[in-house]
């Protein structure tokens, strides 16, 4: 499949800059021919105010709507960028493990293999499933966030006991060794929260710890209750996040232009989908980190009780 190469945004910023450029010198260059006609324009201006004024604020309505379309414009330009990639990289997601699954498939039904054989490509096919299902979760609670932000339900939520879920599902997915993520939460720890949503925050930046980390990994996942909240922290010693990207990787789409990062799966949709849930719960996600190859901190606090929104 072919998709269109996305636009330069040089061209409108060019004719935008140009047009604004123009028109200010235009309004000094009127502005100076007044001042230095001051009696003509004084007489003109009684004669004719009404005219003058009119065409003042035609003026600044004309340079008003440049600027605003020059930024819708570049906008639209990066989004459709964003959708291009967020394409490739769907389409990456499903034909890898796709491929996998078939793989496997004519494997089991072309062969004759022992027992165990048999057991471990099971294992790596409902492997592929877990990770495609994930995947489509991720890809549905985005387009929900998009089109419905109705208040979740909420329970008490044990959160020693969902971190422990959330990080034995992660683990088991990158198969890595029970020591790989550490738990710092109190066990009687509660709250009032939504479950659902929570446990998909917490899976999610565990997943990333664990993408954009190397062996040995050193993941903590920190819940503590303070100031009638409970303050989360997710923090590894992965590849970190520069500070120009910091702000931007919970935009939808958007992944950090970096060969570590592009060298691993993802769509730019997990932190976005993360991001929106913890404003939901009514909270608010920060990533913090020293740079490349510093790891990274992600933190939030949510209240002790959700309170829908009317």
């Amino acid at each position: 499949m072919k998709f269109n190469t996305p636009r330069s945004i040089k061209t409108p910023i060019i004719l935008g800059a140009s047009s604004i450029a123009l028109a200010i010198t235009l309004l000094v260059g009127w502005i100076l021919v007044l001042i230095q006609n001051s009696e003509q324009a004084e007489q003109a201006a009684r004669a004719n105010g009404w005219l003058m004024v009119g065409g003042i604020v035609s003026f600044v309505v004309i340079v008003v709507v440049l600027v605003l379309f020059s930024v819708f414009l570049v906008r639209e330009i990066l989004e459709s960028r964003r959708q291009v990639r967020f394409i490739d990289s769907v389409t990456h997601e499903l034909k890898s493990p796709l491929a996998s699954l078939k793989l496997s498939v004519q494997t089991v039904n072309r062969r004759k293999l022992s027992d165990a054989q048999t057991s471990e490509l099971h294992r790596r096919m409902l492997d592929d499933i877990d990770r495609l299902s994930a995947f489509i979760d991720d890809i549905l609670a985005a387009s929900r966030l998009e089109q419905d932000r109705e208040a979740l339900d909420c329970s008490e939520v044990n959160v020693r006991m969902l971190a422990e879920r959330c990080t034995e599902r992660v683990r088991g997915r990158y198969r890595a060794p029970r020591g790989a993520i550490q738990i710092d939460v109190p066990e009687d720890l509660t709250l009032q929260t939504s479950s659902t949503a929570l446990e998909t925050v917490l899976k999610n930046l565990l997943d990333n710890a664990l993408k954009y980390s190397d062996e040995p990994t050193g993941i903590v996942l920190i819940a503590r209750e303070g100031e009638g909240r409970v303050h989360f922290s997710v923090t590894d010693r992965g590849i970190g996040i520069s500070q120009v990207h910091l702000k931007l990787i919970f935009n939808r789409f958007y992944r950090v232009p970096d060969e570590n990062v592009n060298t691993r799966r993802g769509t730019g949709l997990g932190l976005y989908v993360v991001s929106s849930l913890v404003k939901t719960l009514g909270g608010q996600l920060t990533a913090l980190s020293d740079g490349p190859g510093q790891g990274t901190t992600m933190q939030f606090a949510l209240p002790m009780r959700y309170r829908r929104s009317s």
